[in-house]
């Protein structure tokens, strides 16, 4: 359901507003002490969307997102001082701004950022003609503004996000070692925490940072259940001392979740007691005398995996990251920069080619919208005629749920900042001391509602451009209504291109599932492989199609959540699709902690008998994502053929790696079974 106000109020920012409004108050305050207003204005005109871009979210500062966005600022600013005064060439201008700002969203959100607020900047100051060289002084201050913003981003330490969901799971993580502490004591409170962490994350959009509390959520519950499974074993000599050792580790991770700061929390004192089990494994008797001893080294080397895993985890939560190198010679780590920018190009080609996809429509209908909406401000008799521009270019979106909120957000809180912000200068007519006040309280309204309110924030922020250029006149009554006027054209003109010209994301919901399953495919193929061959080992290797892997699904998730805001119609099946991600997820899951036993082991063991069941892993994967109706392998019959043997070589580390793998593909067999019958594919 649309509706005109939504608000979260977690995404309440009012500390980190603060940093975001010095940014853009500053520069007015020394331009106005100076005797230099204006300068003072373009300035902060710069800083105020280069601050939106330092608001973009995560646990990690934004200072070149921030800089990237002044440069692209900058330079709209020069091109549109030259082009003003010009009608046709700023409406050539706006094409080509509009269709480049328009496909590179399928860069992600960072490059939609730049290229919305370079549109604007042309727009803006497409007003405020000038010669090449006040264009260039037009075009410095306003990266100044953003470079300012970018120097408090890196200064200024922003409060820690996600302060709800982090105290919850440093809660669970206590818990947690508690429990390791005393195996006698109730597991029922770390569920819950775990639990109520799992809630609030759910609540929160796909991210990079949600996914790494995904993550921590989903270790806690992991964890939990082998301190349960150690406690059944506390016989076996060193088990006592290993959960110990874990609690202390625990304690650190909950520390380190509840700062946001990275700890040294590995404790070598349970990597020498993984070690001293296992030798009292090898040493144990065969059969039943000796199946205790076996499972505690195993369960423990697991729990110890597990926390490896939590403190990569809880690293990357502070801003730390972590990458694994490939374990033979390969490419210079700067080279990974060019390369990034190469994909970066074959993607905007490949977009350009398909006229299908949400970003090339999204391109096309910037490309059309804005040159209109600049013809019809130029015939229309208002004043401040590129309100109808500037509202067109927030308001459209590529999809339909974004598109039709943020469109009536929008336009609802731009015509409420417009007119309150002008009946306050028309009859009050601010200057000096009190504008720049008026400017900084609106600038931290503002971001201070960024995350959430888009409506409020428009509200806010739409205040602080009529006051930016209250210096510059135009302050009468009669503006105040044009404006208005101006908002609701552009809202309008928006929103009947996009009906006119829409892209369903139900539409496009089936490719993202099925790229989501190829890179599954192509993530179990490279990992299995390594425990089939353990020379094809590549930890960079796997590190990057887990990414691969990582992005697809968020991706497939935005685009569920998308489909979900629109209109009910013909087209994918939104439970099928909510039973697929939920699928999925559970083979992440198994992937994963695959991945985390490879890398931590200290030693490797060819197990070729895998390679039957990863191709037809594999290749199930393949035909779940073309939509084959062909059933799918038995592959239950395959994991139960792995797993059948006894372990008849107690010293035998590669029938130990079998019955490992045996024990991991168990899940993930049912999983891939499952989503074939969500498919509504034969399965067995």
């Amino acid at each position: 359901m649309i509706r005109l106000f939504t608000i979260d109020r977690g995404g309440f920012q009012p500390l980190l507003a603060l940093r975001g409004a010095a940014g853009v108050a500053i520069p007015v305050a020394v331009g106005t002490a100076a005797g230099h207003p204006a300068e003072g204005v373009i300035a902060a005109a710069g800083a105020l969307p280069a601050g939106v871009a330092g608001f973009g979210g995560g646990f990690r500062t934004r200072a070149g997102l921030i800089v990237a966005t002044g440069l692209g600022m900058s330079m709209s600013t020069f091109v549109g001082s030259l082009a003003a005064g010009h009608t046709w060439l700023m409406v050539m201008a706006l094409l080509v701004w509009g269709a480049a700002a328009g496909i590179t969203v399928v860069l992600g959100r960072e490059a939609t950022i730049i290229g919305t607020q370079a549109v604007i900047g042309l727009v803006v100051f497409g007003r405020f003609p000038g010669s090449v060289s006040a264009a260039a002084v037009h075009a410095g201050w306003v990266f100044a503004g953003a470079a300012l913003q970018g120097l408090l981003a890196a200064v200024v330490r922003p409060p820690t996000r996600f302060s709800a969901e982090r105290r919850t799971l440093a809660q669970a993580y206590s818990e947690l070692a508690d429990l390791a502490r005393d195996p006698n004591r109730s597991s029922l409170t770390a569920t819950s925490e775990a639990a109520m962490s799992a809630v609030l994350i759910g609540r929160r959009a796909p991210g990079e940072d949600v996914d790494i509390l995904r993550g921590l959520a989903d270790e806690a519950n992991r964890i939990r259940l082998e301190l349960q499974s150690l406690a059944t074993v506390l016989s076996v000599p060193s088990v006592g001392d290993a959960t110990r050792a874990a609690a202390a580790w625990l304690d650190a991770v909950s520390t380190s979740i509840r700062s946001a700061k990275p700890a040294a929390s590995e404790d070598a004192r349970l990597d020498n007691l993984v070690e001293h089990l296992r030798r009292q494994r090898d040493e144990a008797p065969a059969g039943r005398a000796g199946t205790p001893t076996r499972y505690a080294a195993a369960r423990t080397a697991a729990l110890l995996g597990q926390l490896r895993a939590v403190d990569r985890l809880t690293s990357a939560l502070a801003g730390v990251r972590r990458f694994a190198l490939p374990r033979r010679l390969g490419a210079p780590v700067f080279v990974a920069i060019p390369q990034r920018a190469a994909d970066g190009v074959r993607q905007i080609e490949a977009t350009a080619k398909d006229p299908r996809s949400p970003a090339f429509r999204h391109a096309v209908r910037l490309a059309v919208v804005l040159p209109t909406s600049e013809l019809l401000s130029h015939a229309l008799p208002w004043q401040r005629g590129y309100w109808i521009t500037l509202t067109a270019v927030v308001v459209l979106k590529p999809d339909y749920a974004a598109t039709a909120q943020r469109g009536l957000e929008r336009v609802g809180g731009t015509a409420i900042g417009v007119l309150a912000a002008g009946l306050l200068i028309a009859t009050t007519h601010p200057s000096g001391s009190v504008l720049v006040l008026l400017i900084a309280l609106a600038t931290w309204a503002a971001y201070t509602c960024f995350a959430a309110s888009y409506a409020l924030y428009s509200i806010a922020v739409t205040a602080i451009v009529v006051l930016l250029l209250a210096p510059f006149g135009g302050d009468e009554l009669s503006t105040v209504a044009d404006r208005g006027l101006d908002t609701i054209v552009g809202g309008a003109l928006a929103l009947i291109a996009y009906l006119l010209w829409p892209t369903w994301e139900r539409a496009t919901l089936d490719d993202s599932l099925s790229k989501l399953l190829r890179a599954l495919a192509a993530y179990t193929d490279l990992l299995l492989a390594a425990y089939a061959e353990p020379s094809r080992y590549d930890a960079g290797a796997l590190t990057n199609q887990a990414s691969i892997a990582r992005r697809a699904r968020m991706s497939a998730m935005a685009s569920y959540d998308r489909a979900m805001a629109e209109p009910a119609r013909a087209g994918t099946d939104l439970d099928r699709a909510g039973g697929t991600l939920a699928a999925t997820r559970r083979i992440v899951i198994e992937l994963h902690a695959l991945r985390a036993t490879i890398s931590d082991a200290q030693e490797f063991a060819a197990v070729p008998e895998v390679n039957d069941i990863r191709d037809a892993i594999v290749e199930s994967l393949g035909r779940l994502a073309g939509d084959e109706t062909v059933a799918v392998t038995d592959l239950r019959a395959m994991q139960e053929a792995l797993a059948a043997e006894s372990l008849t070589d107690r010293d035998s580390l590669h029938e130990r790696r079998r019955l490992l793998l045996a024990a991991h593909l168990d899940p993930l067999v049912d999983s891939v079974d499952t989503l074939a019958h969500v498919l509504n594919r034969e399965s067995p």
